[in-house]
This record gives structure tokens, sequence and C-alpha cells, in this order.
């Protein structure tokens, strides 16, 4: 199990193809309270589910997460290289005026699966933590996340961690039946302590 970063109760490593990871995430994956603001509530995961998303994400290039507090996981956080704006389901014109060709950029999604871990916090710190270990990792110029622009919880965390609003991409988030505007936001490296 590879840690990529660590403080003296969080700890963040890579999600592993186990019963107890994956049964983990499915646990998340069918939790109402997460699921309003990831794929939303009409979206119903099995086993089967998350051990294929699994396999394809890494496929993809796409790496999983888990973050754990006091040895406990509490969080799930996914990371790729973002090539370009249409690899982003973003509109190229506002794409170009926010990034430069040639950038190495690093998406990254994030949410906290345990309800009591909520407003307390995790998510500020668990960012936090990961950010320099993605710089490094990717060797990326920028960090790239792209909330639901109804989330004002997760949009306060990232502007608390530095990053900054780029640009509102409309109905581009389907979830439920209803498109859902998506907040393009970027954290430069040289912004990052």
């Amino acid at each position: 199990m590879e840690i990529i970063a660590k403080n003296e109760h969080l700890s963040i490593r890579e999600m592993e193809e186990t019963e107890a990871d994956l049964r983990q995430h499915l646990l998340w994956m069918t939790d109402p309270d997460t699921m309003k603001y990831w794929d939303g509530m009409t979206v119903h995961y099995t086993y089967e589910d998350i051990l294929q998303m699994y396999r394809e994400n890494l496929e993809e290039g796409v790496t999983p997460y888990f973050v754990e507090l006091d040895g406990k996981p509490i969080g799930y956080i996914q990371t790729c290289v973002i090539p370009d704006a249409a690899g982003y389901d973003c509109p190229a014109e506002d794409w170009d005026q926010f990034f430069r060709p040639g950038e190495v950029l690093c998406g990254i999604d994030m949410f906290i699966g345990e309800v009591s871990c909520r407003d307390r916090g995790l998510g500020t710190e668990m960012l936090r933590l990961i950010i320099p270990a993605l710089f490094e990792k990717y060797n990326a110029d920028a960090m790239i996340i792209d909330p639901k622009a109804h989330n004002a919880r997760a949009i306060a965390c990232y502007r608390k961690c530095g990053f900054r609003d780029c640009f509102l991409v409309p109905a581009r988030e389907e979830q439920d039946g209803i498109w859902h505007d998506s907040l393009i936001m970027r954290m430069d490296r040289q912004k990052n302590g």
C-alpha cells in the first residue's frame, strides 16, 4: 500500500483492488449524502460496478486514493492528467483563456464519504495534504478541479486551499435528469506553499 501524503492524523494512500477497499468504496457510493453531489440519487452501484469502475479508471490513467483518519477510511480522491479542453469537456474558447498549450495539468476530484467527518475542516486538510504530493508526482504546472456550481461547501473549501475560479461551463454534468453547471477552478504550482 503506497502512502503518498501523511500528517499527524491523516494519511492518503492509493486505493487497492481488495475486498475491504472495494466494499468501503461501495458503501460511500451508495450513501445519499455523498451521491447527491457525486453521481446523483438515481445511480445505484453494485460491488461489480465498483470493481469495474476501479479497473477502468486505472486503464484510463485515473489514480484512486483513500483518505484515512487515524487509520480509518473517511474519504476518496481521484486524480489524472488532463490533456486539453476536450479531455475535460470544456469549450476550447474558455479553456484557452486560462490554460496554456504544453502545461501539465492534474485534475482532482474528491469527497468525504463519512458523514460524521464533514464540516470539520477535514476536506481542506486533506486537499492541502495531497496537493504538494500531486505537484511532485505529475510534475504539474497546475491543479484543476470542477465542482458543480451549486456545491457551495466544496467551492468554499477549494477557494480556501488556493484554487481560483476560471470559468463556468453551463449544463456540463447530468445528474438525476438535470444538467448542472460546473465551475472550473485552477491552482498554480507557485501558489502552493
